[in-house]
């Protein structure tokens, strides 16, 4: 599907999708999700995450503040969303920060299939080791990248993981790269304002699962919500700047160029 095709679906079907995000960006990935055409339901409780997931068009998995309780439902929230053939984005938040986590991540994995994952590129290292028999983990105590590779390096990362969880990896850093094993897209661009604030990436993994939602093959529903993230970053950094503005104007204009940007593209 072409871009504007695929925003105007979106305009269109206005799909609902079930975050079961961390609350440090709660409310960032509800207001991207209605500025970009969408609308968040957020249960986060495993007693009723299978049955909020039903009336759902998407189900995001974002597993920042991780405890044995949101694993639990997003486990139960993600294997009914592959029964009812609803797209699956999981933001496997530092991952190989801790042990829990990567044990966590792992039985995450064995049970629900996503369609997208999107993360950085030590996230994306650490679920390809759970494929070898020398795991891999990071210890620098952060949820951001330790690693920093070329274009060459990166994108046989990409095609290794996609081909390994048989899904699209959507692999953000200084460049982007996007890839379904098959096919690989590397995305340039962008303002680097976006690693200055919380949630850019969390913004971005609900934008994927919104537009999976459109009727576009996952690689091309991440492509586009890659694509589009560094033109909306990319204005947002121009009006701040015009206005004299710091990180908070950026921070603020990113939900108007959202907007601006997706019923603009939608029916152009």
């Amino acid at each position: 599907m072409e871009r504007n095709e695929i925003l105007a679906a979106i305009l269109r079907k206005q799909p609902k999708i079930h975050c079961l995000t961390n609350p440090v960006t709660m409310n960032d990935v509800a207001n991207i999700l209605l500025a970009a055409g969408g609308s968040a339901v957020m249960a986060q409780d495993e007693q009723e995450a299978a049955e909020i997931t039903t009336f759902c068009q998407g189900t995001l998995l974002n597993t920042g503040v991780p405890d044995e309780a949101k694993i639990r439902a997003c486990i139960l929230a993600g294997k009914r969303a592959n029964q009812l053939d609803h797209p699956v984005v999981l933001d496997p938040v530092g991952v190989g920060g801790s042990s829990f986590r990567r044990r966590e991540l792992r039985k995450l994995l064995d049970q629900v299939h996503p369609a997208v994952v999107r993360c950085n590129q030590e996230e994306a290292a650490v679920l390809c080791s759970f494929h070898s028999e020398q795991e891999t983990h990071f210890s620098h105590g952060g949820v951001e990248s330790s690693l920093h590779m070329d274009a060459q390096n990166l994108t046989q990362l990409a095609r290794t993981a996609a081909r390994l969880y048989n899904c699209t990896f959507f692999i953000t850093g200084k460049i982007d790269i996007v890839s379904d094993g098959k096919q690989t897209i590397l995305l340039s661009g962008g303002d680097p304002r976006l690693c200055r604030i919380t949630g850019g990436g969390c913004m971005l993994s609900a934008l994927c699962a919104l537009f999976c939602c459109s009727g576009a093959s996952a690689f091309e529903a991440a492509s586009t919500a890659g694509q589009l993230w560094k033109e909306i970053s990319e204005e947002a950094g121009k009006r701040t700047d015009q206005n004299g503005g710091g990180i908070g104007q950026f921070h603020m204009s990113l939900m108007d160029m959202t907007e601006q940007k997706i019923y603009f593209s939608a029916y152009s």
